[in-house]
């Protein structure tokens, strides 16, 4: 108890410190401001029948310009889309890759709720969900983007982490042309029952000698059983398939484990897809 009574007193003087002296409040400190150009749009979806929350960042120069840019789409846009723009502004100012518009996909929330919205979007393979997303994304997000941005014409970019990137690689082996990039970090493949892998072996065609780059990372401690050992086969089967303008760089991340790889690879997925070689 002894240790403890020197920071009661220290405690108490400050508190009669502070009633004495005329402090300004939080409130007048406080000011709005918008962190990377960035806005916030409530988009709702007849596709999926729900209300999306977009984050959207431009350009600094955006308004100052007519040049158009490349897109990246984030999913799970409420936890990732603050470090997607952090990141590649970091690479932008040491001209690693291109300006880009970020446009983050989510639902206002990271409770539970919007958990099961991620489940039902993201990974429902057999009940449909999944499928509506993608109409969404097709048919309704990404032609209002499109329409209300400068856009580079089929320049487009799609980041998703675990059950995203599951989402991510079933547009990939059904819709490929919906993106020219994919960066998909540690993707979670056992999602009903591995069927992902069957949209693979029907995929060769759709692919075609369409140019895609294409990103796969894993943290090296990650499940095997879960993550490591699936996508080393996924990663297997690409390769074996010989594309002829399918660019696919794989990364396994020494150390890393499944909560500490999204910012690795968005990272090194930004600088495999659209990364100045000359850097």
């Amino acid at each position: 108890m002894k240790l403890f009574a020197p920071f009661t007193g220290l405690i108490f003087l400050i508190s009669v410190f502070a009633d004495q002296i005329n402090c300004q409040t939080m409130d007048d400190d406080i000011q709005n401001y918008n962190l990377y150009n960035a806005q916030y749009i409530q988009f709702s979806s007849a596709e999926v029948d729900d209300t999306f929350k977009l984050f959207i960042s431009v350009p600094d120069k955006y308004s100052n310009s007519s040049k158009a840019y490349p897109v990246l789409y984030v999913l799970d846009g409420d936890i990732a889309f603050g470090m997607a723009t952090s990141i590649a502004r970091y690479l932008q100012v040491g001209g690693n890759i291109p300006e880009l518009i970020i446009v983050g996909i989510g639902y206002g929330s990271i409770d539970k709720s919007a958990g099961n919205k991620r489940k039902r979007d993201y990974g429902s393979l057999q009940t449909g969900g999944i499928e509506n997303f993608m109409n969404f994304l097709k048919s309704e997000l990404i032609p209002f983007i499109d329409s209300n941005y400068r856009t580079i014409n089929g320049d487009r970019i799609i980041y998703g982490y675990s059950i995203g990137g599951l989402f991510a690689l079933y547009t990939l082996f059904t819709q490929p042309d919906t993106f020219n990039s994919y960066i998909i970090g540690s993707p979670h493949l056992d999602w009903n029952d591995f069927s992902i892998f069957t949209y693979e072996e029907s995929s060769s065609e759709k692919i075609g000698d369409a140019k895609i780059k294409l990103f796969i990372s894993v943290g090296s401690e990650e499940s095997e059983e879960k993550y490591f050992n699936p996508i080393d086969s996924l990663v297997t089967k690409i390769q074996e398939r010989n594309y002829s303008r399918l660019t696919l760089g794989p990364k396994v991340f020494d150390g890393s484990s499944h909560l500490t790889g999204p910012a690795e690879a968005l990272t090194y997925g930004l600088l495999s897809v659209i990364g100045r070689n000359d850097k």
